[in-house]
């Protein structure tokens, strides 16, 4: 239960919503957390990220960049972070 306590939540939280993007079907409709839509307002910047980097997760590189085109830098930003936070976190877990 210790080592359950010690795991990052940033690394966790990047990780499975990753994972969970990849199984998604984008064409489905993914489920919204903006908080601009849940305003009524329209015009939101990041509002299709998350579908985008879905296409991008199933290899539909046209669509993605229809969605938002900035999914592939996010995607690359979100790989290199869960990275950095799985070396930071099994250097942590290995030298206590």
């Amino acid at each position: 239960m210790e080592m359950i306590s010690r795991i990052n939540i940033e690394l966790a939280a990047w990780t499975l919503g990753l994972i969970l993007l990849a199984f998604l079907d984008p064409h489905a409709g993914l489920p919204s957390f903006c908080i601009f839509k849940a305003a009524g307002l329209e015009g939101c910047p990041g509002c299709g990220l998350g579908r985008a980097v879905s296409h991008l997760l199933h290899g539909e590189w046209q669509e993605s960049w229809e969605s938002h085109r900035l999914a592939a830098p996010a995607l690359l930003m979100l790989l290199l972070r869960i990275g950095k936070l799985g070396r930071d976190q099994y250097l942590t877990l290995r030298y206590e």
